[in-house]
């Protein structure tokens, strides 16, 4: 995973004062990784050493859209060099292929989870800084200089790669298996785990795409996936399966949002699979990252009903990555992401929190305030799906 990092934590002379916020812990994080330094200020046309800028009225997300203003204690109105110094960070963050950024806190273009006040007090409050805004609206992770990340975060995708093949070929033959079988739903982390299951097993994956009411789309991406790996792949429909069962407990139709209707759609999938699986002497191969798994996003006994997760230690943000190095198309990782429970239903949406915030969390602990608690507590609610039914001592 490359990084955009705040050119003062490197030791750049570019603070307003003209010194630099050389940080001894971000350069030992970043020892062993790539990374690119930006120094939004400098890069939106102020000199250094400039005068101290503060942001009045809000954060940094309210400067970007309009709501607030970037001045110096004489009153001298700096906003147009921040912003452009912000989408300057972007653009070198793009131009890099950057997931992450390591930036420094408070500071009005970097500040990560708080910033100055706006009084030039020395006062602190929550919020963002310009640059920090829009690198989280791009998609990047945000780490601020005191909150890394973990050290087990991947950087090597191609020693990634290698490590869950492996894992795969040990595990399926430890069962007295021959191979992997997996849904394909369209989405990326089908795609990923196809790709590496085809690798351990070239002739003994199979790749099932199972519509239940599914998007025409969804399908036609799922077929998109299985013709660029060459898997071995078959559709079955189970629109009549879902429909008679549905008919045979209820006395009318669902509601479209109807989530325990729903449900039943990703535990039809696993009987598919598991009923393939004894067929062929294959393992039912998960597809639920560890954004997914931490969070109980998935179906008890649905889609969380499988016998191997191989990429269950990597945040949703990772898996985009490996997408990348593994070749899958750009079509599919540029999708929204979604568990088609329902037309429009999107994941982001009903858990309530971005991704790009669930990893931060993860990876570091902390996140924007306002999602730490959601997160907190669907982490909470999902202690239940990760662990054995209990079965009462006596």
């Amino acid at each position: 995973m490359r990084f955009v990092v705040s050119a003062c934590l490197l030791g750049r002379n570019c603070k307003y004062n003209g010194g630099n916020n050389c940080n001894a812990a971000v350069l030992k994080f970043l020892a062993d990784k790539e990374y690119i330094p930006v120094c939004p200020e400098v890069d939106g046309g102020l000199p250094v050493p400039r005068p101290a800028a503060e942001i009045q009225g809000g954060d940094g997300r309210r400067v970007l859209d309009g709501g607030a203003a970037v001045l110096t204690r004489a009153g001298a109105d700096v906003t147009r060099h921040f912003r452009a110094g912000a989408a300057a960070a972007v653009r070198a963050a793009r131009d890099f292929g950057a997931a992450a950024a390591v930036l420094k806190e408070r500071s009005p273009s970097c500040g990560v989870r708080s910033i100055y006040s706006g009084d030039f007090s020395g006062a602190v409050q929550a919020g963002c800084g310009v640059a920090a805004a829009a690198l989280a609206g791009a998609g990047l992770l945000l780490f601020s200089e005191e909150s890394l990340p973990e050290e087990g975060l991947c950087v090597d995708y191609e020693l990634i790669t290698g490590k869950i093949v492996y894992w795969l070929r040990e595990k399926v033959t430890a069962a007295g298996a021959r191979g992997c079988v997996l849904g394909l739903s369209g989405g990326v982390d089908s795609a990923v785990v196809a790709a590496l299951a085809q690798r351990a097993f070239p002739d003994d994956t199979l790749a099932v795409i199972l519509p239940v009411q599914s998007s025409a789309e969804d399908v036609e991406d799922a077929w998109l996936v299985a013709k660029t790996l060459g898997l071995k792949c078959v559709e079955i429909n189970l629109d009549a399966a879902y429909s008679a069962l549905l008919a045979a407990v209820e006395k009318k139709a669902p509601a479209a949002d109807d989530l325990a209707a729903a449900n039943v759609k990703p535990r039809l999938r696993m009987t598919v699979l598991y009923y393939l699986a004894a067929k062929h002497n294959y393992l039912v191969t998960g597809t639920s990252n560890k954004s997914e798994l931490v969070t109980g996003f998935f179906t008890k006994y649905g889609d969380g009903g499988v016998d191997l997760e191989p990429i269950g230690e990597l945040v949703k943000t990772q898996v985009y990555q490996l997408a990348r190095h593994l070749g899958i198309p750009d079509k599919i990782i540029a999708k929204v992401p979604t568990a088609g429970l329902w037309p429009g239903q999107s994941d982001e949406q009903e858990l309530g929190f971005t991704y790009r915030q669930l990893d931060e969390y993860i990876l570091s602990g902390t996140t924007d305030a306002a999602a730490e608690d959601k997160i907190q507590a669907a982490i909470a609610r999902a202690r239940h799906k990760l662990e054995m039914p209990p079965v009462c001592p006596l």
